[in-house]
Formats: structure tokens, sequence, C-alpha cells
């Protein structure tokens, strides 16, 4: 049987928060609380190119984990001066789990729109 949906050549990450994160945005806005419970489902989806293999896909994203943890902390808190200076690879991955999606289906007729 055909597929129904059509592929894109591309893998997904998909990042999402723990309780590091709870605790940053806390302390850094203390006047609009969060608990993990409330966004632990709450991930972002990065799409990256398609790999042979998860490791792969791995050093990829740890070769641009700093731009992948930006975005998260801009979610959260715009003001980059109450981010944390220093940010590792094992500060990212303390902060986020990281979940691996082989195949990605595009669920839609047309073209994909980026903005």
């Amino acid at each position: 049987m055909k597929a129904i949906m059509e592929t894109i050549d591309r893998m997904a990450v998909v990042v999402l928060p723990r309780e590091p994160v709870v605790d940053w945005v806390n302390d850094a806005d203390p006047d609009h609380p969060i608990w993990l419970e409330d966004i632990s489902w709450r991930g972002n989806v990065y799409l990256i190119p398609t790999f042979e293999s998860i490791e792969e896909a791995e050093d990829h994203v740890e070769s641009m984990f700093d731009e992948i943890f930006c975005n998260e902390l801009a979610g959260w808190i715009e003001d980059e001066k109450k981010w944390p200076a220093e940010r590792t690879y094992d500060m990212f991955t303390e902060w986020f789990d990281v979940i691996y999606d082989v195949v990605v289906f595009d669920t839609l007729k047309g073209t994909i729109k980026k903005g």
C-alpha cells in the first residue's frame, strides 16, 4: 500500500523543557511563575537534514545547540541579559529533552512558507 502522505527531506528534533528551564524562568520572571507539569508537553520542533543514523543527527544538533538553546530561551525571556552567559552542550541536555524523529510527513499540499 502506498503512503497517503508525502515525506519531506528533513528529520525532526523535538526539544522539550525540563526542570532547570522552569527554575530559570521563575528566577528571571518571578511575577509570572510556571510549573513543569504545565509546560513539559510544550516542545518546539526543529527540522534538520536527514542523516543515516541518530548518532549523526545528534552530532549535528550538538554542533548547533547554542542556536537552539538561544531560540528556546528567547521563547521564555526576551531580555538576553537574563540568559545564562555560559551555555554548554551539557547544560543544554540538562535543560531540555531532545527527541529525534526520523521521518517527517507533510500533511498538506503546496509549498512550505518560511517566515
